[in-house]
């Protein structure tokens, strides 16, 4: 870290407290990035096994109807 003549090394300088900051919010923009991904996955898990549920209950109705 910088060093000021003043606090004697105690404190983060300016430019310091700046990369650190920008460090934070690229792991936050990261970790949000991580949660849309993971979110998009569980819908088009959730839509296949709709689609596919509603294809198996229509041919169920349709056996059921020749059966009879």
């Amino acid at each position: 870290m910088a060093k000021s003549g003043d606090d004697n090394g105690k404190f983060f300088s300016a430019d310091d407290l700046a990369l650190l900051a920008a460090v934070v919010v690229v792991i936050g923009d990261i970790l949000a990035l991580w949660a849309v991904i993971a979110a998009r996955q569980e819908d088009g898990e959730d839509e296949e096994d709709e689609s596919l549920a509603a294809v198996q209950s229509s041919r169920g109705k349709r056996r059921k109807k020749k059966s009879s």
